[in-house]
């Protein structure tokens, strides 16, 4: 039996995966597939006699593609949007008669929406694993202790970090010697938009008074008897982009001063022997432990370069003082240190409750050395105290001279609590290792570690 070339048509255009519009030369529609109703929200019957143009300006479909071939004459595609939400690759051709006379034009829709939303998805995804990638590598550069605890006068200290970091501001830090100044400073650095740049270091008392400011300001070709030919950088422009942080500023000598005090003011930098201004393009941390007041009095510190620098001033306070973080700190001093030599050495309660009641005069500076010191000599892996390894007897300090047995047994619980929080680091986890209810947790840790945890818990 002949089967008729229109019945083929039908099951080809009714099966067809794209969406077939036919449109005359005035713009009116003549044939539309029938699943145009999941497409453009409107049922073949009403679509057909309908005005392109007033399909387009209704929102049924954005750009006609049709229309663009009423005025090209040519082939059109473009990325077409409906009013049901949905996205379309859509190509339209003229149609011309035996004679060549333009009669009309035809579309095909493809319904690209899910592509798009898998595109967006996989945009997104790369984008937060090239995110999560990029902290990594900072943290790997990192070699400051964790410090997941924070509290009462640090807490103060890293909120004021936090809000200057992202600014270009000059920021002073003072506080004792090993206190943490320089990994203050690397933190402001790593939280600011110069992360990516340098980070260099600069001990003003360590540099000898004749090289200094050459090393600063660099110097040209020939400035002085042995010069390097071609002449040479100094700090401030090999922190090009970054930050330069000048530790010890208290040392730097007067006639530096000067020159650091024009650098600040002028926001130029130039070499010795040389007389071209360089633009200055780092940011600026300064440091010290001395007090500059009583420097500006005994007129070895300028007063004007004092005002300068003093823009922000952070006071980091002495480890004696922050009794609180005593615990946690050595945890993270004892992990760093035994990631550094491939160790897992520990230290027992006894010998935690001796560190923290400590005065440390070198603050973390001579924790660090101590805990290092003794990680590294130790022959067990639970390192308890021993009266010829601390070199002290362990006597009633008067910090434990104070204590009652309640308060006693709250300082062995805050122990505990501490060092088990590391490992199973949730109020489910915690509760579900100690036998206690998820209350109970929170509570302790709240307690313990601070609110911040029991909020991102």
């Amino acid at each position: 039996m002949e089967i008729k070339h229109d019945v083929f048509l039908k099951h080809i255009i009714q099966n067809s995966f794209d969406e077939i519009f036919v449109i005359d030369t005035k713009g009116n529609v003549i044939f539309v597939s029938p699943t145009c109703k999941e497409m453009f929200g409107i049922p073949a019957e009403e679509m057909v006699k309908q005005n392109v143009y007033d399909l387009e300006a209704r929102g049924i479909f954005s750009p006609s593609v049709t229309a663009m071939v009423l005025k090209t004459r040519n082939k059109e595609t473009v990325i077409q949007d409906t009013q049901t939400g949905r996205k379309n690759v859509a190509s339209a051709y003229p149609i011309f008669d035996e004679q060549g006379e333009f009669v009309g034009a035809v579309s095909f829709s493809r319904d690209i929406t899910e592509l798009e939303y898998l595109k967006k998805r996989d945009d997104q995804v790369a984008k937060t694993m090239l995110y999560y990638q990029k902290e990594l590598e900072q943290r790997k550069k990192s070699n400051k202790p964790s410090s997941y605890v924070r509290s009462g006068k640090m807490e103060k200290v890293y909120d004021v970090v936090s809000k200057v970091a992202g600014l270009d501001v000059t920021v002073l830090l003072v506080g004792e010697s090993g206190v943490g100044k320089n990994h203050l400073a690397q933190t402001i650095h790593e939280m600011s938009k110069r992360r990516e740049n340098p980070f260099i270091e600069v001990n003003c008392g360590a540099i000898p008074e004749t090289l200094m400011e050459s090393e600063l300001f660099g110097y040209e070709d020939g400035a002085f008897t042995g010069a390097k030919k071609g002449g040479r950088k100094g700090y401030f422009e090999a922190a090009e982009g970054g930050t330069i942080f000048l530790d010890e500023i208290a040392e730097l000598p007067l006639h530096l001063q000067v020159k650091l005090l024009s650098v600040l003011q002028n926001q130029t930098i130039t070499r010795v022997g040389g007389n071209q201004k360089i633009e200055l393009k780092c940011r600026i941390i300064c440091a010290t432990n001395q007090n500059l007041e009583r420097r500006i009095a005994e007129k070895t510190f300028r007063e004007d370069l004092y005002y300068r620098i003093n823009v922000i001033k952070i006071e980091i306070p002495p480890i004696r003082e922050r009794r609180e973080e005593m615990v946690s700190l050595i945890y993270d001093l004892t992990d760093e240190i035994n990631q550094k030599y491939k160790m897992n050495k520990q230290f027992s309660t006894a010998m935690v409750t001796w560190l923290s009641q400590q005065d440390w005069p070198g603050n973390v500076r001579e924790l660090r050395h101590f805990i290092e010191k003794t990680i590294i000599t130790a022959n067990d892996q639970l390192i308890e105290w021993d009266e010829e390894m601390t070199g002290k007897k362990q006597q009633q300090g008067d910090h434990e001279q104070e204590l009652t047995l309640d308060g006693y047994m709250e300082m062995l619980e805050k122990d505990f609590i501490l060092r088990m929080y590391r490992k199973y680091p949730s109020s489910v986890k915690l509760a579900a290792k100690l036998g206690i209810s998820q209350s109970t947790a929170n509570r302790k840790i709240r307690k313990y570690l601070g609110q911040e945890l029991v909020k991102n818990d």
